[in-house]
């Protein structure tokens, strides 16, 4: 079973990313997190830190029950920008894009969870990924498709330190 994200929605999707990147704004209401004073990016007040750290990196973890939100700052292992269709499937979204002055890499797929149950999913690679070079590795993943709007805008707000 495949499912697709809606070409408008994603066509709406791409016009707000190109958009806001450039005037992002934060929320109100939004909390900042500053993981070890490496970067910092806020959160809407739902999302909770679910104590899930790393060993070989800087790795968080935060969910508010419908999304589920992660980071490895200065990643082990990145992507093979060349395995991305493998990686994400045929039907993913591509975006290049600045975070805080920075060439990055946005891709928008579904995939299926262990049940088989749709997922949505936003990947954020800052860095030059096609030379194999990314310092930030953020994705969300949610059962709703109205997440990775969220999820953009949390990756709008992301500032390196």
């Amino acid at each position: 079973m495949h499912f697709v994200l809606p070409k408008f929605t994603i066509a709406a999707l791409v016009f707000t990313l190109c958009n806001s990147y450039a005037q992002s704004s934060i929320p109100s209401g939004w909390r900042k997190i500053e993981p070890n004073d490496k970067f910092s990016f806020y959160l809407p007040p739902d999302m909770r830190d679910t104590g899930v750290r790393g060993i070989e990196n800087l790795h968080h973890e935060y969910t508010n029950g419908r999304m589920h939100l992660s980071f490895d700052y200065e990643p082990m292992g990145i992507l093979a920008y060349s395995n991305r269709a493998r990686a994400f499937g045929k039907n993913y979204q591509e975006t290049e894009l600045l975070v805080d002055g920075r060439k990055s890499f946005l891709f928008v797929y579904q995939s299926v969870d262990r049940k088989n149950r749709p997922t949505f999913n936003a990947d954020l690679y800052v860095g030059d990924l096609p030379n194999g070079q990314s310092v930030l590795h953020m994705w969300m993943s949610s059962r709703s498709a109205q997440y990775v709007e969220r999820a953009t805008t949390i990756f709008q707000t992301i500032k390196l330190s």
